[in-house]
């Protein structure tokens, strides 16, 4: 029932700042711990936020969050207590928000949008964590990162993603404590720096000419060769070729169209397929250091060493780091380990509204009467893991919710090496692994969901076919947990395994029951690459269910 104009009441709101009570700087594996108290009333937190400094520490490169996450990558573990009761306890919810968030919860806009404003950095002049404005010169130790400001939204949380006031004048003081992540699973090395532009020589007979859009000259040298960027900005991906077989091409500069994902004191080298007769051959041509960058008309420029292009001849070349760490030997890119962030004044930015009296009254009546009842949806994250080279596994979920809405398990990869600033090893992962999974299914105390295994097969064909079961089981599992679905073109790179415990936003006890995730893999000869083998993983299974806040004279009780 809606009020009427006549019957409607004045609220007024404003923002609180509150600060963290256990410090201001705070690095990888600290906590950080808020209280909010009592004396605010009540709290309109979906329109709150987490706010803080970042600035990623002892870099040898530009660098940029991992997974093409924001910052909100660097929450390990999340805690809320009220009145001493554990009201949201939820390990990794990073790995929760790759899915839930960023793969499955954002579609080609929204992503588009996100990147601008989670500091991703493929941005022009590759901005976001890294400073812009005058060259670094990491060879003299200078930090190519920037001191930024990072807000989170925080609306994976039950207490933070709810549209109805919050009465902590009711309640007592809330907590809240966040755990941060290791540095090396939240920073890398910006992807653009392996092979950020494709090269091109504007007179060679594999040039594909202005299809690629204006070329720009690198300066210097009796042969004018060009770096350009390929239709739709794919940068990388760029398909334009270079032929490097004449003696006097010389080169001592490079303009680059686009943004700088170097620094000076980095070497560089230009790699690519080998001699058109051989074209599967690889081939390479060390470029050397850069020992200064200029910006002509906004464009940065790059000086070095003048480059002889001999008898070693490239196609399909790319301009990118030097093998062997930033100075092309033997210093790598973690800076001996010491790569680090410092996250400073963490703060959450509160909206406070203070309703009519009238509505206070009534709901401190409503407490001393009857009590009154919070529902609050959250993650509890179960961890276990599955070995490698075996075909058959059982995954056991220990989850005894009262009120449980989905089951999401995402299996990552146990063997990656953690990435952070060393770009001859991968970012580490933290999407789901598909591997070549034949099927799953459920089992929800006796009874097994579905009642035939899903086929999941079909997507280790050569065309990535899927079957419509997998994605409408997909769809369900994210939806019924909260999920606003508007992408499933994740579903075999962040591979889920899901299942909707109810419908039409419904629960299920699991009481008594508990659940456990049957999975089969192909045998080998049913698999597009045989060779390729079940590797182990770490299996990180979020029960998304309700949790029951009960406010009463006596207390706070919480109803799991």
């Amino acid at each position: 029932m809606s009020l009427k104009t006549s019957q409607a009441l004045p609220v007024e709101n404003y923002s609180v700042i509150q600060q963290s009570e256990n410090g201001t700087q705070f690095g990888p594996n600290n906590k950080i711990r808020f209280r909010i108290g009592s004396h605010l009333g009540y709290i309109d937190f979906k329109t709150s936020y987490l706010q803080w400094n970042l600035e990623v520490q002892n870099a040898k490169a530009k660098m940029e969050f991992t997974n093409g996450m924001g910052a909100d990558v660097l929450i390990r573990t999340w805690r809320v207590l009220i009145g001493g009761h554990i009201i949201e306890e939820i390990d990794h919810p990073n790995v929760l928000l790759k899915t839930w968030k960023y793969d499955y919860g954002q579609d080609l806009g929204m992503r588009e949008i996100s990147e601008v404003l989670d500091k991703s950095g493929n941005g022009t002049g590759y901005k976001g964590l890294n400073k812009t404005g005058a060259a670094v010169d990491v060879s003299l130790n200078q930090n190519p990162c920037a001191l930024v400001k990072c807000i989170l939204d925080l609306n994976f949380s039950g207490i933070f993603g709810s549209s109805q006031t919050f009465p902590v004048g009711l309640t007592g003081d809330v907590e809240i404590e966040i755990t941060l992540e290791d540095q090396r699973k939240c920073f890398q090395v910006i992807q653009d720096g392996y092979q950020p532009f494709a090269l091109t020589d504007a007179t060679s007979r594999y040039s594909r000419g202005a299809s690629l859009g204006a070329s720009l000259d690198l300066t210097g040298g009796a042969t004018s060769l060009t770096l350009k960027d390929s239709p739709a900005n794919q940068g990388p991906l760029c398909k334009s070729r270079i032929d490097l077989t004449d003696g006097s091409q010389t080169v001592n500069a490079l303009k680059l169209p686009n943004g700088c994902p170097f620094s000076i004191g980095h070497q560089l080298r230009i790699s690519g397929e080998g001699t058109a007769a051989d074209a599967t051959a690889q081939a390479e041509h060390a470029v050397g250091a850069i020992s200064a960058i200029s910006y002509v008309t906004g464009e940065p420029v790059l000086t070095i060493p003048t480059l002889t292009v001999a008898t070693n001849p490239i196609l399909q070349g790319r301009l990118g780091f030097a093998q062997g760490g930033p100075d092309g030997g033997t210093t790598d890119w973690s800076n001996g380990g010491s790569l680090t962030y410092e996250v400073s004044v963490p703060a959450l930015v509160l909206q406070v509204v203070v309703p009519p009296q009238q509505y206070i009254a009534e709901q401190a009546n409503k407490v001393a009467t009857e009590g009154y009842a919070i529902d609050v949806p959250t993650f509890t994250c179960y961890k276990t893991n599955t070995y490698a080279d075996i075909k058959s596994a059982t995954i056991d979920v220990p989850c005894y919710a009262s009120r449980a809405r989905s089951i999401i398990a995402i299996g990552t990869d146990s063997n990656q090496p953690l990435g952070g600033n060393n770009i001859l090893t991968s970012p580490y992962d933290m999407r789901g692994y598909y591997n070549d999974l034949h099927q799953y299914q459920f089992q929800i105390g006796e009874q097994r969901e579905p009642v035939r295994p899903v086929d999941c097969g079909n997507l280790s064909t050569a065309a990535h076919n899927v079957s419509q079961e997998q994605l409408t089981e997909l769809e369900k599992a994210l939806k019924a947990s909260g999920c606003d679905v508007r992408s499933l073109r994740h579903h075999r790179n962040n591979f889920i395994i899901g299942r909707a415990l109810s419908a039409y936003g419904g629960s299920i006890p699991l009481t008594m029951k508990g659940a456990r995730i049957y999975i089969d893999y192909l045998q080998n000869d049913k698999r597009q690459r045989a060779a390729t083998s079940i590797v182990a993983k770490n299996w990180h299974v979020f029960c998304s269910h309700i949790r029951r806040l009960n406010i009463t004279p006596q207390g706070v009780s919480v109803m799991y």
